[in-house]
């Protein structure tokens, strides 16, 4: 069984290495990065003129891919995005 303390030790690691997000490979600005027990939450800058959403990544401080999600999105005119992702270590 992993322990509370291992977990929230876990998440506290990766928050310190969330870097940066990429919005269709370009960078968008951390607005915060979040963590509270074992849970961290990470939330970017609102995003306007974007009409199309290919892809989402979350980038650690070795420019490596942490997490990533892809999709064909149309994106209506007038609207602003922000992204939040939520990571629980189990």
């Amino acid at each position: 069984m992993i322990t509370q303390v291992y977990r929230e030790r876990t998440a506290a690691d990766l928050k310190n290495r969330i870097s940066k997000v990429l919005l269709n490979g370009k960078e968008t600005k951390i607005v915060e990065i979040t963590i509270q027990g074992a849970v961290v939450t990470v939330l970017t800058h609102r995003e306007e003129d974007i009409k199309h959403i290919e892809s989402v990544q979350i980038i650690d401080e070795q420019n490596n891919v942490i997490t990533e999600r892809t999709t064909d999105l149309d994106v209506s005119n007038n609207r602003t995005l922000d992204f939040r992702f939520t990571f629980e270590v189990v």
